[in-house]
């Protein structure tokens, strides 16, 4: 007979429960709030972001925030919140959104955030209590308010990060089976036109113009014009472009205006001679930055002046990689093995699961 699965309602921020784990050092407490609610908590989420084992550029308050505010998916994601410390001094060090499932038979599944406009989906966890947090995340309070070892699936991972690492280290402790889907990969292209030969056809049509956002009030003004042109083609015609969703439109402006704040967010546009055909909006500082959105005109796409767009950007950006999709066959952006990964409990799973964590929950 197949588990029974309903969703749990995250609790309200004042009625979270909160459950101590058995590691040494200081008590790891957890909360639930809805991503909405997380505004109240926001010095404290930055600080966390800035020492997370890895970066994740859509899980910060710059993009999550405008997320909840603007769009639908996100309104009411629940996220858990893994804190250390006693009350008055507390320090944040797990930020997780991910949905408690509860099953009739069987045990709980703890499912992380999954949604097409997130590069990466990596919760944000303290680069030096990486392994604490998740075992944390593993006992959350189940059935009846018990500590209750659990399944954990977690999607678009980076498969050769440092979190993953450490989830896999935590799952061989626990007992917990680990399976790993790697995302699919598209096929390797062969035989596409050099960049450099198709520029040098563009620009028989007119005069070639790159430019990057160097101020927050160009960059607003560079995505206006980037929106103006993804409605100009295919996206438009598909009822899929962002001035054609109220909320879509709102959360880009108020999520590339917020990363601009902290230089976090870039816009690049390509012009024929005074007309637009390509535009490219990036996310992230440091290492990786990502192709949030990319637009070309229809007209124009045989010489594919997104990717021309994007690959001088990369050379722009000499010591940051650009990941994300591109249309076309030219690889200009960065190779990323992402894939989902799921720990199951097992029976060596539920041997091991500390009693005394489940007596703490009882009286908490």
């Amino acid at each position: 007979m197949p588990n029974l699965v309903a969703p749990a309602m995250p609790a309200a921020p004042e009625r979270a429960r909160a459950v101590e784990s058995s590691a040494e050092g200081s008590p790891l407490r957890l909360e639930r709030r809805t991503l909405a609610a997380c505004a109240a908590i926001e010095t404290e989420w930055r600080d966390l972001a800035a020492r997370a084992i890895e970066a994740n550029p859509f899980f910060e308050p710059d993009f999550a925030l405008p997320a909840a505010q603007h769009l639908v998916d996100f309104r009411d994601t629940p996220v858990l919140l893994v804190w250390s410390g006693a009350a008055a001094s507390r320090r944040l060090l797990g930020f997780a959104p991910a949905r408690l499932q509860r099953r009739l038979l069987g045990h709980d599944e703890l499912t992380g955030l999954s949604n097409p406009r997130l590069g990466i989906a990596t919760p944000l966890i303290d680069a030096d209590q990486a392994e604490r947090v998740v075992a944390t995340l593993l006992h959350a309070s189940g059935r009846w308010g018990l500590a209750n070892t659990q399944n954990l699936q977690l999607h678009h991972l980076d498969l050769d990060g440092p979190f993953l690492r450490s989830l896999l280290r935590v799952a061989e402790h626990t007992g917990h089976a680990a399976s790993l889907e790697p995302t699919p990969e598209p096929p390797a292209s062969v035989g596409a036109p050099d960049l450099t030969a198709l520029r040098h056809g563009l620009s028989r049509h007119g005069k070639l113009t790159f430019a990057e956002s160097s101020s927050r009030q160009e960059l607003r003004d560079m995505v206006e014009l980037h929106l103006a042109l993804e409605a100009s083609g295919s996206l438009a015609r598909a009822g899929a472009a962002a001035l054609q969703d109220i909320r879509e439109g709102a959360f880009l402006r108020a999520m590339t205006r917020n990363l601009a704040s902290s230089h976090r967010c870039r816009v690049g546009l390509l012009s024929l001679d005074d007309k637009l055909v390509a535009g490219a909006v990036l996310v992230g500082k440091g290492p990786r930055l990502w192709l949030y959105s990319g637009a070309e005109d229809d007209r124009f796409a045989s010489f594919a002046p997104l990717a021309q767009l994007v690959a001088w950007l990369g050379r722009r950006s000499r010591q940051s990689e650009i990941v994300g999709d591109v249309p076309g066959p030219h690889a200009v952006t960065a190779p990323l093995r992402l894939g989902d990964i799921r720990l199951s409990v097992s029976a060596a799973t539920a041997r091991r699961a500390p009693l005394v964590i489940r007596r703490r929950a009882a009286a908490a």
